[in-house]
């Protein structure tokens, strides 16, 4: 069951549960008060005969006076008792059915974005890292090695990034990030994962390490089923690939993991200080073919942020 169709199911729960208390709290003042369920006696009776004399051509009217009369005293009596019988409904737009007029509701929206974005494993410190955000100008405008500058290479990546995720459910790519630590790899795989989960999808964000760690401890739990947040996720991100150890079922799990996403068209980032000869030295065909094959090549290069921004006091 996909986290959408879960939430949808707590919604129901939710709208039901506020039902039931509404009427527990009728019940409850009927029981405590004789004379209200007297009154409901009346006034059921009355609309009865109200109907059959709106047929039959009977003294309609009359009777409409009575049922106006008692319904007034009705009301009185619970006002006069304090008596509650709406359901309390976290949002009054759609009645905790997470459905509006115009669609998906907006608080079904924000709830979706908010659990998928406490799952994603993105730390809230990373809240800054955005495309708006991304400055350009740390980056060398001079030319490199008779390459594109640093700062022109970056502006490419940037827009591909943008593109990927503002068309993410027509992509055709996934994307590989390749270069030296420090050069925006990290920032740029956030950024898009930002904006994805503000768009209610699902990410996951996970160094290599911590990725393959969670592969062995589910193997000897005997919990694949665990794996599926993997596999069925809208957009994974590996970070750091190639730092994590590589047993023959981590990696056989990897490309199996490789495989079923690119079958069900569920998009994947890599990114890794290796550069394309480390990765095929490092890895099997089977991962390699499908890194190459399947995945838009960005490389990034250029002198460590990092660094730089500490040399200039930023």
């Amino acid at each position: 069951m996909s986290l959408k169709e879960k939430l949808w199911q707590e919604y129901t729960l939710r709208h039901a549960e506020v039902l039931w208390q509404a009427e527990e709290r009728r019940e409850r003042i009927y029981k405590e008060n004789p004379a209200l369920a007297e009154m409901e006696r009346k006034l059921s009776e009355i609309g009865s005969r109200y109907c059959v004399a709106m047929v039959s051509g009977g003294d309609a009217d009359a009777l409409k006076e009575e049922m106006d009369r008692l319904q007034a005293q009705r009301d009185s009596f619970l006002a006069s008792i304090g008596a509650d019988f709406e359901p309390h409904f976290q949002c009054k737009k759609c009645q905790d059915t997470g459905m509006a007029e115009d669609g998906m509701c907006d608080c079904f929206r924000r709830e979706l974005i908010a659990e998928n974005f406490r799952r994603s494993n993105l730390d809230r410190s990373l809240a800054h890292q955005t495309f708006a955000n991304f400055d350009l100008s740390l980056y060398s405008d001079e030319p490199q090695n008779g390459r594109f500058s640093p700062r022109e290479n970056m502006q490419m990546i940037l827009n591909l990034c943008k593109d990927f995720a503002a068309d993410f459910d027509r992509q055709k790519k996934n994307l590989l990030f390749t270069g030296a630590t420090g050069l925006g790899k990290t920032y740029l795989s956030t950024a898009i994962a930002k904006e994805l989960l503000e768009q209610g999808k699902s990410v996951i964000y996970i160094s290599a390490p911590e990725f393959a760690r969670r592969i062995e401890v589910i193997r000897f739990k005997d919990e694949e089923g665990e794996l599926e947040q993997f596999f069925g996720c809208d957009l994974l991100i590996i970070d750091d690939l190639g730092t994590e150890s590589r047993t023959g079922y981590t990696m056989a799990t990897l490309a199996d993991m490789i495989d079923q996403r690119l079958r069900a068209d569920k998009k994947i980032i890599f990114s890794t200080n290796l550069n394309l000869d480390g990765i095929q030295k490092a890895y099997d065909e089977r991962i390699v073919s499908r890194l190459l094959g399947h995945f838009a090549y960005c490389h990034f290069y250029g002198e460590d942020l990092r660094i730089k921004a500490f040399k200039e006091g930023r």
